[in-house]
C-alpha cells in the first residue's frame, strides 16, 4: 500500500475517497477509449485501488467468490450446452418461414431471439439464429441490414425478462440482498412483469417502425460476402518448369507474398496448408489464393500453368470445406494479425478472404489485425473445422455444419436446464448452487465435456465482474458513492419520483452505450440505492430500472457484444445504430418507468 500524501488534498474529502473517485473516472475514460479490453481495465482499476490503500490487500480478489460471478459463469456454460443441442436452431428455422412480409418477418425473427435470450446468453441466442436471418434475407430478397440489427436489439430486450437473461440482472439481484437483507435477492421471475413491457414495446417498435430507419448497406447485392471464384485458382507445375525442385516459399516470393498456396494436390495425396519448405515436383497441382492481377503476374514470371477455369468450392476435395465465419467478441484470435496467430501452421486453416463492415479487405492478409465482427472465409478439414472454430471463437454463417442436427443429448440437456430453472424459481436452491449443480449433472451424464465447460466460460467477463465487484464494494465502503450521490441530489430535489427515476434510467442508458453493461450495473446500483434512500423512496424500482437500462445499449456498436457481432455481416457503420436506437431509448423511458412504478411502488 502506497501512502502518497499525509494530509487531505481536498477539504471535506478524504484522500482515500479522492483516490477511489479518480480511479473510477480513469476507468470510465479507458472504457470509452476502448484501446484496452474491459477486463484489463477492470484489473488495472482494482490493482490501483490496492496500491493506494482503497482496497485492503487481503480483500483484493474477494469479488471472484461473489455469487454473481458464479451464477454468470454457470449460465454461460448452460447456454452453450443448450445451444449445442440444435433445438433453438431448428425451432427458429421452422418459425422463420412465418411470412415473406418484411414487418412480420422481422417480428418473427426478433421474437425468437428475444425468447431465447431470456434463458440464454444474449450473444449465444443471436448467434444461433443469425444464419436463419441470412437465409431468409436471400429467400425473400430483404436486405440483410434490415434484419440483423433488429435481432441484435431483440437479444438485449429479451434479456430483461428473467434473472438469467443477462449478467446485469444477476448483479442487480445479488446487490439487492446486500442492500436489503430482509427482502433478499430478486428471484427468477421478479424481472418478468417489467421485462414483458420492455420486450413487447421494443419488438412492436422494431418490427413496424425501427427496421425502416436502418440504411441499406453495400453487402446487400450478393447472397454471400465472398465468392471463392474470384481468387481461388488452380496452378499446374508443367515439365521443365524452373521451379521444379524449389520450395513453395520460393514460388510465393515472386509476387512478394501476395499469393498463397493453400492446397497441394500430388497424385492421390491432398495436402492442406502445405509447408513453405515443401519441394515442388513435376505435375504438382496447387490451389492458389490471390487477386487476379497477382495470379496473372505469377503465371508470367514463373511459367506455371494457371487454370483460369476457377477452382471453386465444388472442386475442392470432399475432406476439405470452405466456410464463412464471424469473429465473436472475446475470441482468441481478436487483436492479432494472421501472421502472428500462425493459423496455417497450428490449426491447418487457410484464410481465403476477410470482410470488415461489409467491405472486402484488399491488403495482404498476413498484416491484417483481426477484430470482433470480422467475416472470414476459411478453408480447412471438415472433421476439424467445427471444434476448431468453437475453440478459436468463430461462429459459422452461411454453411452450418455445427449444431445443425438435434443431437441425442437434446432432451437430457433441456430437462436438466428446466429443472435448474424450476429449482431457482421455486426458491428450492439459489442460482449459484442450482446452475453449477446442473453443469455437474451434464458432466456426469457426458452431455458436455470439461473442455467445453471451460471454453464456454467468457473469461474476460468473469475477470471484469470479479474485479469490479471489489471496486464497487470499495466505493461504498470508503463513502465515495455517497459523495457522488450527494452531488446529484441537489439537482433532483423537488422533482416528482417518476421524473427522478426517468433521469436515473437515462444516465444509465448513456453510460452503457460506451462501457460494458456489467460494469455499468456494478457502478450504478449503489448510486441508485443512495439516491432512493436520500429521496425516501423504495430501492426496488431504482434497482429494477438500472437492470433494464443496462440492457439498453442501442446507440453504438461497442455498447454490447450483440451489436458488435452483427456489424460485419450487416455492413453497418458506427452511426447507423442510433438511427433506430435513439427513438427506442426514448420510447422505453416513456413506457417502462410508469410500468416499473406500478409493479414496484416508490
Amino acid at each position: 500500500m502506497l501512502t502518497l500524501f499525509s494530509g487531505p488534498l481536498i477539504q471535506g474529502i478524504s484522500n482515500v475517497q479522492l483516490y477511489a473517485l479518480l480511479i473510477l473516472l480513469c476507468s470510465f475514460i479507458a472504457f470509452m477509449i476502448g484501446k484496452w479490453r474491459y477486463d484489463v481495465v477492470a484489473l488495472g482499476a482494482l490493482l490501483a485501488m490496492v496500491l493506494v490503500g482503497v482496497v485492503p490487500i487481503n480483500n483484493a480478489f474477494s469479488g471472484f467468490s461473489h455469487r454473481a460471478v458464479i451464477t454468470v459463469a454457470s449460465v454461460l456454460v448452460l447456454s452453450y450446452a443448450l445451444g449445442s443441442t440444435g433445438v433453438t436452431y431448428h425451432l427458429s428455422q421452422h418459425l422463420s418461414r412465418f411470412s415473406d412480409r418484411p414487418a412480420l418477418l422481422v417480428l418473427t425473427l426478433t421474437g425468437l431471439v428475444a425468447f431465447f435470450s431470456a434463458f440464454m446468453n444474449d450473444v449465444g441466442a443471436l448467434a444461433l439464429i443469425m444464419p436463419v436471418a441470412l437465409q431468409v434475407s436471400q429467400r425473400y430478397k430483404i436486405p440483410t441490414s434490415k434484419l440483423l440489427m433488429p435481432m441484435a436489439f431483440a437479444s438485449l430486450l429479451g434479456g430483461t425478462a428473467t434473472l438469467i437473461g443477462t449478467p446485469p440482472n444477476m448483479i442487480i439481484a445479488q446487490y439487492r440482498e446486500s442492500a436489503d437483507p430482509v427482502a433478499g435477492a430478486f428471484s427468477m421471475f421478479d424481472f418478468l412483469p417489467t421485462g414483458i413491457v420492455v420486450v413487447v414495446v421494443g419488438l412492436i417498435y422494431i418490427s413496424f417502425v425501427g427496421w425502416r430507419l436502418i440504411p441499406v448497406r453495400g453487402t446487400e447485392n450478393s447472397s454471400r460476402l465472398f465468392e471463392t471464384d474470384d481468387y481461388l485458382l488452380e496452378a499446374r507445375i508443367v515439365s521443365n518448369n524452373k521451379f521444379i525442385g524449389k520450395t513453395i516459399q520460393d514460388l510465393e516470393k515472386v509476387t512478394e507474398g501476395h499469393v498463397n498456396v493453400v492446397t497441394l494436390l500430388r497424385g492421390a495425396r491432398r495436402i492442406l496448408s502445405p509447408s513453405k519448405e515443401e519441394i515442388l515436383r513435376e505435375k504438382d497441382v496447387l490451389l492458389i489464393e490471390g487477386q487476379p492481377e497477382d495470379l496473372k503476374q505469377l503465371e508470367l514470371l514463373t511459367g506455371v500453368d494457371i487454370e483460369f477455369s476457377k477452382a471453386t468450392k465444388e472442386h475442392t476435395p470432399d475432406s476439405i470445406e470452405v466456410l464463412e465465419v464471424i469473429v465473436n467478441p472475446g475470441a482468441r484470435i481478436t487483436n492479432g494479425t494472421i501472421s502472428e496467430l500462425y493459423l496455417k501452421e497450428k490449426y491447418n486453416i487457410n484464410i481465403l478472404g476477410i470482410s470488415r463492415q461489409g467491405e472486402k479487405i484488399r491488403q495482404r492478409f498476413s498484416r491484417v489485425t483481426l477484430k470482433a465482427g470480422d467475416i472470414l472465409l476459411i478453408q480447412g478439414y471438415k472433421k476439424e473445422l467445427p471444434e476448431m472454430m468453437s475453440y478459436l471463437g468463430c461462429l459459422p454463417l452461411a454453411e452450418r455444419n455445427i449444431r445443425l442436427k438435434p443431437s441425442s443429448k437434446m432432451w437430457p440437456t433441456v430437462i436438466i436446464f428446466l429443472l435448474a430453472i424450476l429449482a431457482v424459481a421455486l426458491q428450492i436452491l439459489p442460482p449459484h448452487i442450482a446452475f453449477p449443480l446442473a453443469i455437474f449433472l451434464m458432466i456426469i451424464f457426458k452431455i458436455i465435456t470439461l473442455r467445453e465447460v471451460y471454453q464456454s466460460i467468457d473469461g474476460p467477463l468473469v475477470v471484469l465482474l470479479g474485479c469490479f465487484i471489489t471496486v464497487g464494494a470499495a466505493l461504498e465502503a470508503t463513502g465515495a458513492t455517497n459523495i457522488i450521490v450527494a452531488s446529484i441530489i441537489p439537482l433532483l430535489e423537488g422533482l416528482p419520483g417518476v421524473v427522478v427515476l426517468a433521469i436515473v434510467m437515462l444516465i444509465t442508458m448513456l453510460i452503457t452505450d460506451v462501457i460494458n453493461s456489467s460494469a455499468t450495473a456494478v457502478i450504478m446500483a449503489p448510486i441508485a440505492v443512495g439516491i432512493a434512500n436520500m429521496m425516501g423512496h423504495n430501492i426496488d424500482p431504482y434497482l429494477m430500472i438500472i437492470a433494464i437500462a443496462c440492457s439498453c445499449a442501442f446507440n453504438t456498436p461497442i455498447g454490447h457484444h450483440s451489436n458488435t457481432l452483427v456489424m460485419g455481416p450487416g455492413g453497418y457503420q458506427f452511426g447507423d445504430y442510433w438511427r433506430m436506437g435513439l427513438l427506442l431509448d426514448l420510447l422505453l423511458i416513456i413506457t417502462v418507468v410508469p410500468a416499473v412504478i406500478f409493479v414496484w411502488p416508490l
